[in-house]
């Protein structure tokens, strides 16, 4: 029986088991929608695509109605790296991420940024603008790339929104139009106060007029283990971190972000947690509808 998704929410899942096996998994989780790796994410070896497997990937997530796919790359990936060996590296790992998607019919492709290693930033910004468009320059129509912002630690890039708008834009200027994954943990530990109301709507406000708030396609909803301004990130259960159950209720039912897919990256990410978190997000949303 296809499933009618009357909120659009799930959670990253694990392919350790197979790809044939991640549609059974969501479906315990209670998901409509979903984010995986489609290789190891913290080293470089690549797995092959088996066919069988694959084909009974798409055949079970058609058959389940989750939608979105979306695929998120490797964290070895620095497309900001001012060394030419890891940046090359990082290009040829985003294209062939942008080529498995195609494959495995997912809609987006979420990565980070990277890191500036004590560079300018200016320069390290080229470089992301520069390493995203060689790696798409062959991509297949379909799969959209989508930039997820960081928690501002350090040299890594994409802690605010205007750093972001600075790619996107000339990203776009070189033909190659690219979206956005807005992980509200990080933004938080970033120092962008998505709890209030106040702070929400200018948040929002300066996402729009940096980004372009028609660029949002993905909302990773985690609580953040730390506080406001951080630059920490250190991802949380839902309604237990920082940002509270009022918080991030209000994020859930902003009526710019309600239609927006809500993928979790919650700790754990076994059953038991999973499901705590999927009945704590959809109390978020019922409190918000009454």
């Amino acid at each position: 029986m296809r499933i009618v998704p009357d909120v659009r929410a799930g959670f990253h899942i694990s392919i350790a088991q197979g790809l044939s096996t991640v549609p059974e998994l969501a479906r315990q989780r209670g998901c409509t929608t979903i984010q995986i790796f489609s290789r190891p994410p913290r080293n470089w070896r690549l797995n092959g695509l088996v066919d069988d497997e694959v084909q009974a990937f798409r055949r079970r997530i058609a058959a389940s109605g989750i939608a979105p796919v979306c695929i998120h790359t490797q964290y070895l990936l620095n497309l900001a790296s001012p060394d030419r060996t890891l940046r090359r590296r990082s290009v040829r790992s985003l294209a062939l991420e942008m080529e498995r998607a195609c494959i495995l019919g997912a809609q987006y492709v979420i990565t980070h940024l990277g890191s500036a290693k004590g560079r300018r930033r200016t320069a390290a910004r080229q470089r992301v603008v520069r390493s995203i468009v060689e790696a798409l320059a062959d991509a297949a129509s379909g799969p959209m790339l989508l930039l997820e912002n960081s928690a501002g630690a350090g040299d890594f890039i994409g802690g605010d929104f205007a750093e972001i708008g600075g790619i996107v834009r000339p990203c776009g200027e070189a033909g190659v139009e690219v979206g956005m994954c807005l992980d509200v943990a990080h933004a938080f530990a970033a120092g962008y106060d998505l709890t209030t109301h106040e702070g929400l709507g200018d948040s929002l406000a300066q996402l729009d007029a940096e980004i372009g708030i028609h660029r949002l396609r993905v909302i990773h909803f985690n609580d953040s283990r730390t506080p406001l301004g951080s630059r920490v990130d250190r991802h949380w259960h839902i309604g237990k971190g920082e940002m509270g159950r009022e918080g991030l209720a209000r994020i859930a039912n902003h009526p710019k972000l309600f239609e927006l897919p809500f993928i979790m990256e919650t700790p754990e990410m076994d059953l038991k947690h999973d499901r705590m978190n999927m009945g704590a997000f959809k109390r978020l949303r019922s409190r918000g509808l009454r």
